[in-house]
């Protein structure tokens, strides 16, 4: 979380506003990072820099090709169409799966032209589930065929907001349409199916033990109280969430030379700090 968020996004910005200030007239801003490179860049470093990048490419593809074919195997085929499916099936549907992942992602790949309006696409299909996937944690009564539902309208939508029939439409009211069409999708969907088995329910619960009212029916029958109260547990993110983005920032204002805006950062930082290890503290005298 703290190479992410603190320390890998600010090399990029700065190479970024390198680029503005020595390629100002740059007709295509997204050559600014390789012709930097290709002209400040050693032998060595530059083949180390473009390896990494492989890496990082290959390391990316890998995980949605194997996260696809398990959505389509796992939780798709195994749990819905042959549950009694031997092992030995599985893995072949899940090569064949990873296949058809690969074509499909090749064939959109050589109509693109341009890898931004693709990356905003995958942003407006995750909009469908998005909220399914937090709520999962907060409510027992979401089950899978919610979830699926959401996946499957968050595609139609995001897809047809595309059409020339919906004409030019901004990013924004592109992920608002998706996210409320594929709610008005997937609550009906979620009343009108059967929640989880309450076996699933209660396995899931003692082993994640979720607070907050949403589980409070099955917190019951469990017998079991949660780590920490869902308030507690709130108040820990956002104080976290200071205490990151805190730091990032006073980083990122030591590193543009604003030391106002790092001191005020670093505040910040220091405030979200001592607020998470007082509540850690407390939690912890309490049990």
């Amino acid at each position: 979380m703290w190479l992410h968020y603190v320390i890998r996004a600010w090399p990029w910005v700065l190479v970024g506003l390198v680029a503005v200030v020595v390629l100002p007239d740059l007709a295509d801003p997204d050559l600014g990072y390789p012709i930097l490179m290709l002209r400040y860049l050693p032998a060595g470093l530059l083949g180390l820099v473009v390896a990494s990048f492989f890496a990082a490419f290959m390391s990316t593809v890998s995980t949605q090709i194997n996260w696809g074919a398990s959505y389509l195997v796992n939780d798709l085929y195994g749990r819905f169409i042959a549950p009694e499916a031997s092992s030995a099936r599985l893995v072949w549907l899940g090569r064949l799966g990873s296949a058809f992942i690969v074509a499909a992602a090749t064939t959109a790949a050589f109509f693109a032209n341009d890898i931004g309006a693709l990356f905003r696409f995958m942003i407006a299909i995750g909009t469908g589930p998005g909220a399914v996937l937090i709520l999962r944690w907060f409510w027992w009564r979401v089950n899978a065929w919610a979830e699926l539902a959401s996946m499957l309208a968050g595609f139609a939508i995001a897809l047809c907001s595309y059409l020339p029939a919906f004409g030019a439409m901004e990013f924004g009211t592109r992920l608002a349409v998706t996210a409320f069409g594929s709610a008005a999708v997937w609550l009906p969907v979620m009343w009108f199916t059967r929640p989880e088995e309450p076996a699933t329910l209660l396995a899931f619960y003692r082993r994640v033990r979720p607070a907050g009212p949403g589980w409070r029916a099955i917190r019951a029958r469990a017998g079991v109280e949660p780590d920490l109260p869902l308030g507690t547990a709130l108040l820990r993110t956002a104080a976290a969430t200071l205490l990151l983005f805190g730091t990032m920032f006073a980083l990122g204002g030591a590193l543009l030379l604003e030391p106002g805006g790092a001191a005020l950062a670093a505040g910040v930082a220091g405030f979200g700090g001592a607020c998470l290890w007082t509540l850690h503290r407390r939690s912890r005298l309490d049990h």
